[in-house]
């Protein structure tokens, strides 16, 4: 299911932002681009953050947003961006991100299989290397074809 929905239109590299919030914005705005949710849910997955805190960084410099399963969200969908510079939630202890998924889901069940297939990919060490230290959009594709194999 990953490999069909994370594809080479859905990631962006070398990203710049200033902020988190604008990183949501551009890794949300891929998803409004590609006609996979709303433009509304942008907002949700800042608020999500503002509501409950910086829970969204899974691990060390890994964000991934996201809000409720709901209407705003018309299909299954995974966007990531790495980003150029660090990115530090300064409302947040100053937390440092460097990647930065966007994520939403039409349903509970959705959401559920959805992290679970991220969760493997987070185990592997290289994969999170290449995210988290400017790896290429080709290799980053190339790590997500090999896990599905594996």
């Amino acid at each position: 299911m990953l490999q069909e929905i994370l594809t080479e239109e859905m990631i962006e590299t070398d990203v710049e932002c200033e902020t988190w919030q604008e990183t949501v914005k551009k890794a949300g705005g891929i998803l409004v681009n590609k006609g996979k949710v709303k433009e509304d849910f942008i907002q949700k997955m800042i608020d999500t953050v503002m509501q409950f805190g910086p829970y969204v960084i899974l691990m060390p410099k890994v964000a991934f947003f996201h809000g409720a399963p709901g209407n705003d969200v018309n299909e299954l969908c995974l966007s990531l961006i790495t980003l150029k510079n660090e990115v530090r939630f300064k409302e947040f202890e100053n937390q440092p991100i460097k990647c930065a998924f966007a994520f939403g889901a039409v349903d509970s069940e959705g959401h559920m299989n959805m992290l679970k297939e991220v969760a493997m990919l987070f185990q592997d060490e290289e994969f999170l290397k290449l995210i988290t230290e400017n790896g290429s959009k080709n290799r980053i594709l190339q790590k997500i074809c090999e896990l599905k194999e594996e």
